[in-house]
């Protein structure tokens, strides 16, 4: 397995699906099969078009992990990083990786202008709806946590079992793949 890089993108799959974590860093990416992924990129690609888009940021996390996050937009003067999905479905993983992302800047020790650590909002464009998001010291916590428990299945040999609820799986790229 080449130099893990992880990114926001595979702590949210971590936090919907182990299994799905494992089968991307281990190079099997199904997403430019899905046209659920292909709405979702066209819908970053025409949104918030004025705004600024695409931050990457990279950091040399705990343990010397490499750390990497594509941002997809930033109004830097307000301090608020912005995630932009297509739905609320697996609003969990959303959150996590927009933590991710503000936490990258605040071990790069990027901050608001006036010293405050940047905020994140979530916004779900087709539904008109956003959602912020904070980070705690406790999430911190918990993201050093999923980081370490990333790099740990992503060292297994052979991917995590399929998960028992298929909910989820019905409208995941990894779906024909898994149980096909």
């Amino acid at each position: 397995m080449p130099e893990l890089s992880i990114t926001g993108t595979l702590v949210n799959y971590f936090v919907l699906c182990r299994r799905k974590a494992w089968l991307a860093v281990h190079g099997l990416w199904m997403e430019q099969e899905s046209e659920a992924v292909a709405l979702g990129r066209l819908l970053d690609e025409t949104t918030y078009a004025d705004e600024l888009q695409h931050v990457n940021v990279e950091v040399e996390g705990h343990e010397g992990l490499r750390l990497a996050g594509r941002i997809d937009w930033a109004e830097l003067r307000d301090g608020v990083l912005h995630e932009t999905k297509r739905s609320p479905s697996g609003l969990e993983a959303h959150r996590w990786q927009l933590r991710f992302y503000l936490w990258l800047l605040k071990l790069r020790g990027v901050t608001r202008p006036d010293g405050r650590p940047f905020e994140g909002q979530l916004n779900f464009p087709r539904q008109r709806r956003t959602e912020a998001v904070t980070l705690t010291a406790d999430e911190e916590a918990r993201l050093r946590t999923l980081v370490q428990e990333l790099h740990q299945t992503a060292a297994l040999p052979t991917p995590p079992p399929r998960l028992e609820n298929r909910r989820f799986c019905k409208k995941c790229a990894y779906e024909e793949l898994c149980f096909g």
